[in-house]
């Protein structure tokens, strides 16, 4: 696998005080199957942090859903803009199977992105 194609650890958000920063900031982007929140960081790098509620079914749905947005992030990274924080709310459309949470994605981060300062 390609060096720029991981998804590294410091990709990820995992603090709550990151995703509160997140999704306390103006730049918000949503569709039917996702909603998109982005703030700008300081790093050369964007971090996802990805977000399933219960309403979409058991462990199980909600993981696959994780995976499919984690998946498409990582071999998308390199043609969406650098530098951002990005939390991504999966809604109930997204656990359907024959949805395409990689362009949703891809073109909410741009949307979103557009909003930041």
């Amino acid at each position: 696998m390609a060096r720029d194609a991981r998804f590294p650890k410091r990709e990820h958000l995992r603090l709550r005080r990151d995703f509160a920063r997140v999704l306390s900031g103006k730049c918000k982007a949503a569709d039917a199957v996702l909603v998109v929140y982005a703030v700008r960081n300081d790093l050369t790098f964007s971090r996802i942090g990805i977000s399933v509620s219960k309403r979409l079914g058991n462990s199980v749905r909600r993981h696959n859903v994780k995976r499919r947005i984690r998946e498409a992030f990582r071999k998308s990274k390199a043609a969406l803009p650098c530098g951002l924080d990005i939390v991504c709310v999966a809604r109930p459309a997204a656990a359907a199977a024959g949805v395409d949470v990689a362009t949703s994605l891809r073109k909410l981060i741009v949307k979103a992105a557009c909003q930041c300062p």
